[in-house]
């Protein structure tokens, strides 16, 4: 039994590495193509930092690290191609929401008592960016899982391999459709990315820029596994590790273009609306778009 857990642990640190890494490619492939200002902007360059970063008299608190450690748990509850969940509950959304929130209050926390210049220049939608994810979750998700109880999908209604081995598209009539479309949209356009113009370093510590690229990430995966659940190894005829590998390089390529391309436009788009709505309704464009993704689920349900 002990040897059974420390192989789970390892494994499962295993793939939270590998999850970090590929964000921190990621993030230096937007550094590129959306000349993100910072040290050595390139590719690779977020990945080179993290090897070489150091702490010497200022280290980050503990909190910040486990803002991180918060969100890499997450990708956990996360089926990638054709692997399963690593971790599976009969609540996978509320322990996503529960953890999307945690990673907020340690990282607001832990960077207000590490560097109060990078604090005081947060942008107040990007300080609650999280919170803002994991509300649109909440009616999404909740949508979905009602969705899925009534039309009796296989699964978890609160589990995202559900919707993985169960593609929405295939389930859905028309006005289904239309409501995937809208929260697909939706959830790209609350996305929590980074929102700023530079990377963020702090005396060789890369932990800011870490975060950021962990956050950015996690919202493209999370869209991937509910509405493009595409299995490519299984589709060309693969077995076993062909299969296992070439799904697993097939999500990451989509979670890849949602986050570079899907998730930009989205997020202009609503900005362009918001610049038309008075500032007290604000949040008005999100919310009018969840309703109307809710009203079309409904409407295929019952009509």
């Amino acid at each position: 039994m002990l040897f059974s857990f420390l192989l789970t642990l390892v494994s499962g640190s295993s793939l939270m590495i590998l999850v970090l890494t590929i964000s921190l490619l990621f993030i230096g492939a937007e550094n590129v193509l959306y000349d993100i200002q910072g040290t050595d902007a390139s590719v690779f360059a977020p990945y080179r930092r993290f090897l070489a970063g150091r702490c010497a008299d200022r280290c980050p608190p503990p909190l910040l690290y486990a803002s991180c450690l918060c969100l890499l748990i997450i990708f956990l509850f996360i089926p990638m191609g054709s692997f399963p969940q690593f971790v599976e509950t009969e609540g996978d959304f509320i322990a996503i929401v529960f953890l999307l929130l945690a990673a907020q209050g340690l990282y607001i926390r832990g960077m207000k008592a590490f560097s109060g210049e990078i604090y005081q220049s947060f942008d107040p939608r990007e300080l609650f960016v999280l919170s803002k994810f994991a509300v649109t979750l909440i009616a999404a998700g909740g949508m979905l899982s009602w969705y899925a109880l009534n039309r009796g999908m296989p699964g978890s209604i609160f589990s995202l391999e559900t919707f993985t081995a169960t593609s929405l598209w295939t389930v859905t009539g028309i006005w289904g459709k239309a409501g995937s479309i809208i929260f697909l949209l939706l959830l790209s356009a609350v996305s929590p990315s980074r929102g700023v113009t530079k990377t963020r370093i702090v005396d060789n510590v890369q932990i800011p820029e870490i975060f950021d690229a962990i956050r950015s990430t996690l919202a493209p995966a999370m869209i991937v596994s509910l509405f493009f659940p595409v299995r490519l190894g299984l589709s060309f005829g693969f077995i076993g590790f062909r299969m296992f590998l070439v799904d697993f390089i097939s999500f990451w390529i989509r979670v890849m273009l949602v986050q570079i391309i899907l998730v930009p436009l989205s997020g202009r788009g609503f900005s362009k609306v918001k610049q038309i709505v008075p500032e007290r309704l604000g949040h008005l464009p999100e919310i009018v778009v969840g309703a109307s993704g809710i009203f079309f689920f409904m409407l295929d349900l019952y009509i």
